[in-house]
């Protein structure tokens, strides 16, 4: 069949006339030699090449039958856990095949209007016709993974060093993007590797799997979760830096930058950065709670910070010199008249002695602004910092590291990396969205931070023996919930030198431009994350063609009948007219894949982009077994999720029988 130009599979099993007929005049031969005038010698070796003849012909004939069944027909795809296995051939992405000429030439074929009773679902359950209600729910069009099971499926693997520029999961609702995460994400702790899932909706199944598989390898297992704070691990987003300028920077950009907002921006970073500077020097950890309660009110900090500096760096006997000429009343300007006295004393005597520091110069400063215009700057900043500490968040967000009765560790990247540790971060976005985000904008600040520093300095760089820098993974599920800011762009353009590993899912190209406000950088995103693309099925056609339009396109043949007649024109001639039947064969021009055909994929199936341009359809495993249980404190908050968690196309259909059905996001 495949030495035609047209593969002809969408007909009968003609075959199997020719088989039966070989096997009829086998068995003749075998028993009646002398009917065929035969002797019985001949006769056994000319019933032993008609019975090889009948299997042959047979075999093809099966092919053609099981190539139509296979286009209208899910096949289930169940693996349990402990067979998914790291490879050195790459992350193991499913069961598959390489999407050729060949499969677009029988997808076409398949969807000709004259063979659409080849993948029409409802063909295969005639019993079934006269009761919906019974038909299997079938998903997506079989076909597109049908047309590839005529020779077989493979195991489908994505090189570990295409792993190195990142990989871009998108899908729509329900289709299989969680599944797909679990299976890399048990690869990549079986691999050895620290993985860091961010997870802002919050689905339990994810939970689960990540502490079994953290608790099978041996590793440390964080959990940090918005809203479950009494079980929840601490984490202080401003609290570890390299260059204290990184604390004001990671405040501001959260607050809007366009217009006129710029400025008020630009100040607003410049009053944080001197808080941050005085906390630092005076040796203390800033925080959100502290940045906010000096932004309130500098005075205190003011006070504590010039009499710390004073009696290190200041002239001998200051004190005294300070009491005795106290504040000039008539050198204060009107505006600080009502400010803190002992401030103000402070203030008169540092420009009287001609005395400088930063960070006390900067103190000055903003002290002597007037207090409304200090207000309006601090403004923009305020909300932001009352959102971060409302109710039992503020204790996660600002933990006390000197408090030895919180049993609740304190997640720090540092030590997360270097113990390989496994870690969930769930941010409730379901339940306040602009505080899911703000976290997860700060979270990402501080990743991008240290993966500088790993970067310079590697592992452990205050270690006396710096160790190797690891891989480490992170899992961005509902990625357009977490691209608020600039730190995104930065972590996926030089995360790859620190070893950073990002896996992002979403659902359509317009959420992350929706996440941004800015279209050109979701396209600079998307541009960083696409070097491999996992597609499932997507709802609409922008999105489908991120991947379409990077293929190239592809000639189908096309069978042509054409019949004519034509009347004879000589009036005596017998001949009355002449007829013409042909089959004609012609090509044309078509793209690899067309986009429309990524809106109709089943669920669990995907189209993967890799390895510079090779596309291959696989169909993703569903993992069979349950989780093991979880400990008594993340099983609270698990059981909650779970029954807050529903999947989207679950229908009535909760928990872990939805995710049976392969209709996990």
């Amino acid at each position: 069949m495949a030495h035609y130009p047209i593969e002809a599979l969408l007909r009968p099993p003609v075959e199997w006339s020719s088989s039966l007929a070989a096997a009829s005049l086998a068995a003749i031969a075998l028993r009646a030699p002398d009917f065929m005038l035969m002797t019985q010698t001949v006769g056994q070796a000319v019933a032993g090449l008609l019975g090889v003849l009948a299997v042959v012909r047979g075999y093809q004939g099966w092919r053609v039958v099981r190539y139509q069944r296979g286009l209208r027909h899910h096949r289930r795809y169940r693996v349990a856990s402990a067979s998914i296995q790291p490879k050195a051939e790459g992350l193991f992405l499913g069961q598959g095949f390489l999407w050729t000429a060949r499969h677009t030439q029988r997808l076409w074929d398949a969807t000709r209007a004259a063979n659409r009773r080849f993948i029409e679902p409802a063909a295969s359950w005639p019993r079934l016709a006269r009761d919906a209600s019974h038909r299997p729910a079938i998903s997506g069009l079989p076909a597109l993974h049908g047309v590839g099971l005529l020779e077989g499926e493979q195991p489908i693997y994505l090189p570990w060093i295409e792993r190195q520029g990142h990989v871009f999961y998108v899908g729509t609702t329900g289709v299989g993007k969680t599944r797909a995460l679990e299976l890399a994400v048990i690869q990549d702790i079986r691999r050895g590797h620290p993985v860091i899932c961010l997870d802002p909706k919050g689905d339990p199944h994810v939970l689960r799997r990540l502490h079994a598989e953290a608790t099978r390898a041996g590793r440390p297992f964080y959990c940090f979760h918005l809203g479950y704070p009494a079980h929840s691990a601490r984490y202080n987003p401003i609290g570890r830096f390299t260059r204290i300028t990184e604390v004001a920077t990671r405040i501001a950009n959260e607050l809007p930058s366009q217009g006129n907002a710029e400025a008020f921006r630009q100040f607003a970073w410049l009053f944080t950065h001197v808080i941050a500077r005085a906390l630092h020097a005076l040796g203390e950890r800033p925080d959100y709670r502290k940045i906010l309660q000096h932004m309130n009110h500098i005075e205190p900090l003011l006070v504590r910070y010039f009499e710390d500096w004073l009696d290190r760096e200041g002239p001998s006997g200051w004190r005294p010199l300070l009491d005795r000429d106290g504040a000039r009343v008539q050198d204060i300007p009107r505006h600080l008249k009502a400010r803190d006295p002992r401030a103000l004393q402070l203030v008169q005597f540092y420009q009287a002695q001609e005395l400088y520091d930063p960070v006390a110069d900067g103190l000055r400063r903003a002290f002597e602004y007037e207090k409304s215009f200090f207000d309006k700057i601090s403004v923009a900043v305020q909300p932001l910092l009352e959102k971060l500490l409302a109710g039992r968040t503020g204790e996660l967000l600002n933990p006390d590291y000197a408090d030895p009765d919180d049993p609740r560790p304190i997640l720090d990247w540092e030590t997360a990396i270097r113990q390989r540790a496994v870690v969930y971060c769930g941010f409730d976005a379901l339940t306040d969205a602009e505080v899911a985000a703000a976290v997860g904008q700060g979270m990402m600040g501080d990743l991008v931070a240290y993966a500088g520093e790993l970067y310079k300095h590697g592992l452990g760089q205050s270690l006396a023996v710096v160790e190797e820098r690891p891989e480490t993974c992170l899992h961005l599920d509902e990625f357009s919930e977490l691209v608020r800011g600039p730190e995104i762009v930065q972590a996926l353009n030089k995360g790859r030198g620190a070893g950073l590993r990002f896996s992002v899912y979403t659902q359509t190209l317009a959420d992350i431009a929706a996440g941004l406000g800015n279209r050109d950088r979701a396209t600079q995103i998307v541009g960083n994350v696409s070097n491999t693309i996992v597609m499932l099925r997507v709802a609409d056609l922008d999105t489908a063609k991120l991947l379409s339009e990077r293929l190239g396109s592809v000639e189908v043949n096309m069978l042509i009948v054409v019949s004519a007649a034509t009347d004879s024109s000589v009036p005596d001639s017998p001949v009355h007219f002449t007829s013409m039947m042909q089959d004609r064969v012609s090509s044309q021009t078509a793209p690899l894949l067309e986009p429309g055909y990524l809106m109709q994929l089943p669920r669990g199936h995907a189209f993967v982009l890799m390895a510079g341009g090779q596309l291959y359809k696989v169909q993703l495993p569903q993992i069979a077994d349950t989780p093991s249980r979880l400990p008594e404190d993340l099983d609270v908050i698990a059981r909650d999720m779970a029954r807050r968690y529903r999947p989207a196309a679950a229908g009535p259909v909760g928990g872990r029988e939805a995710l049976d059905a392969g209709q996990s996001g």
